[in-house]
């Protein structure tokens, strides 16, 4: 092991390995700058995102991140990090596995996530892909809110925009109360399981103006 690697190593307390502190110093070196989220498969990682969304603060936090490339699903195990939306961070030793919204990444106790200055442009992409995805267009129908008993009593909306059935549920199917049929409308970060589309708590909808005005009309 080399002294820059080990040096590394130490600065995050010995709680990475040799491999990603190997990463660490070859950017430090301009070689490399991490992963990018579309480049995202199974297994450790590192790399750099802005906090888009949180959409849970109790353990797991779950958040939405974004990259020049898209975005993902990011759970944090650990309560010892405060973060807020639009921050810019650097994630460490992270893993990545496949969960029902797409790769997902991971921060545990061997991770680390260091705030960074700057920012980072995000990219919106519409249309149906692997993972979380976007939408926009006009609401042809907005279906009543139903109700579901069981443990955890649930919201569930369906709407229909340009022909796709969407499903949202709780806050998401709250939020329709904002939008008529004949509306446009823009759905930011929904998934796709079981041949249904879903839009849920990491979700966000949004009237045209507004996304223009958070994205500069993408």
């Amino acid at each position: 092991m080399d002294d820059e690697t080990r040096r590394i190593m130490e600065e995050f307390g010995n709680l990475i390995d040799e491999e990603t502190a190997k990463m660490l110093a070859m950017e430090k070196r301009g070689e490399r700058r991490g992963s990018r989220i579309k480049e995202l498969r199974e297994g450790k990682t590192w790399l750099y995102g802005v906090v888009e969304k949180i959409a849970k603060e109790e353990n797991p936090l779950l958040a939405v991140l974004g990259d020049e490339t898209g975005h993902c699903i990011l759970k944090i195990w650990e309560e010892t990090y405060d973060i807020t939306e639009g921050d810019v961070i650097k994630i460490v030793n992270a893993w990545v596995k496949r969960g029902m919204r797409g790769m997902e990444v991971n921060v545990g106790k061997y991770g680390r996530i260091v705030k960074m200055e700057g920012s980072i442009e995000t990219k919106i992409v519409f249309g149906k892909e692997e993972g979380l995805f976007n939408l926009r267009g006009t609401v042809e129908r907005i279906y009543p809110t139903q109700v579901y008993l069981g443990k955890n009593e649930t919201f569930v909306r369906k709407i229909i925009v340009d022909r796709e059935e969407i499903y949202l549920l709780d806050e998401m199917a709250k939020e329709m109360n904002r939008f008529k049929e004949n509306e446009e409308i823009v759905l930011l970060w929904l998934h796709e399981r079981n041949g249904r589309i879903y839009g849920d708590e990491v979700s966000m909808i949004l009237k045209p103006e507004e996304f223009e005005k958070r994205y500069g009309g993408e």
